[in-house]
């Protein structure tokens, strides 16, 4: 059994019979971990709470899909309602309709092809008997909400599934793998222009000309070689 608080642990132990450690007889042993336990009732509760877990898991109960019902809680999410076709009972989330499916009904029920399905004419469940029909229908309520379609229930609930997916969790390896196989395009490396280029390029003398209302004649007679009075007589 887990506990939250070391002191919660103690409190139980302190519960138990200090001469069961020895009773030998009594005493259980996991054969899937070889752990003792001092008795039956303790054997049982480990293995439903470790290695019956992991088995669902991987191998989960199978349930049916949800219903074209749509709840709104307290936080204002639209959430998915499931529901058990052997008995009515309702969910918000699919594992513990899955809990429900294998504490209350045996591995036959579960298991059995049903006779006759009555389908629900307000969100299209299915159900095995006319009974759990019946207590599917005091669920629901005048102001409950409903999808046509499974695509319009996925685009309007917040949270899809509302339930532990194993296949929908990331891999340690995961993280390292390239999604993709394509190598991505190495960047070019560009030659740096120095500043003395920079400057260079700056101080670019364009010619006048008629095409080129823009550009103008940077030289002037301070900057001409010929004397002044040659340049006026040409």
């Amino acid at each position: 059994m887990q506990f939250p608080l070391k002191t919660h642990r103690d409190n139980h132990q302190a519960s138990h019979d200090s001469s069961e450690s020895e009773r030998k007889e009594q005493h259980k042993k996991c054969e899937d971990c070889d752990v003792m336990f001092y008795n039956e009732k303790a054997l049982d509760y480990h293995y439903r709470s470790i290695h019956k877990r992991m088995v669902h898991l991987f191998q989960p109960i199978a349930t049916p899909p949800p219903s074209n019902k749509i709840k709104v809680n307290s936080m204002n999410d639209a959430l998915s309602v499931y529901y058990c076709h052997l008995c009515g009972a309702e969910y918000i989330i699919k594992f513990n309709l899955q809990r429900h499916l294998e504490r209350a009904h045996t591995q036959e029920e579960r298991e059995a092809v049903p006779e006759d399905l009555i389908k629900c004419t307000v969100c299209a469940a299915l159900f095995c008997s006319k009974r759990a029909y019946e207590v599917h229908n005091s669920y629901h309520q005048p102001n409950d909400l409903y999808v046509t379609s499974e695509e319009q229930r996925l685009q309007t609930v917040t949270k899809v599934d509302q339930d532990f997916d194993i296949r929908r969790v990331e891999g340690v390896a995961d993280k390292y793998v390239p999604k993709s196989n394509t190598p991505k395009r190495p960047a070019k490396n560009w030659p740096k222009l120095k500043s003395t280029q920079k400057a260079e390029v700056k101080r670019k003398d364009y010619s006048s000309s008629d095409d080129e209302p823009g550009a103008t004649n940077e030289s002037s007679d301070s900057e001409s070689d010929l004397p002044l009075k040659q340049r006026i007589c040409n």
